[in-house]
């Protein structure tokens, strides 16, 4: 697997995955009775509309170099943290790593800078995968239900 910065090329493939993506939220946050069903709120939309903006902060995950993007993630960056927005892999492409290479190289790309996310109490397969990455159980810094808020420090 091989993980890397987005580029232009790659936005077709960032905008498929972000629409996965944040489709099954929504579906999911409906059938847990958190949201209504309806179209995607338009902030959603607005990044599968225009994944350019957001290459600088993304990292993709390829089978082989040259290949499509299978995962992306993407990040927002600050001084003192990084936060994932997003983190997705191909359901076709699931098992084969990509979730586990594009948070280490989050957390590589990071540094000694703390690492936060949420992450919704019924996706257990991701939050495994974070626990197994050393990420924790915080306090809610966000008041939505069933919104759970993980943290990463590294120890460099």
């Amino acid at each position: 697997m091989i993980v890397e910065p987005a580029r232009t090329e790659d936005t077709a493939d960032i905008s498929r995955l972000l629409a996965a993506y944040l489709s099954t939220t929504e579906q999911e946050k409906a059938e847990h009775g958190l949201a209504t069903g309806g179209p995607l709120p338009q902030r959603y939309q607005d990044e599968i509309d225009h994944p350019q903006e957001l290459l600088a902060q993304t990292l993709v995950a390829r089978k082989a170099s040259g290949e499509r993007p299978s995962g992306v993630v993407v990040l927002k960056t600050d001084a003192d943290q990084v936060e994932i927005k997003r983190l997705w892999v191909d359901p076709a492409e699931r098992g084969t790593g990509a979730g586990r290479a594009l948070l280490q190289a989050a957390q590589q790309q990071a540094g000694p800078r703390r690492i936060v996310l949420t992450v919704w109490d019924w996706r257990a397969a991701p939050i495994a995968l974070y626990r197994s990455l050393g990420f924790v159980e915080t306090p809610s810094w966000d008041d939505r239900e069933r919104l759970l808020c993980l943290t990463f420090q590294s120890s460099r």
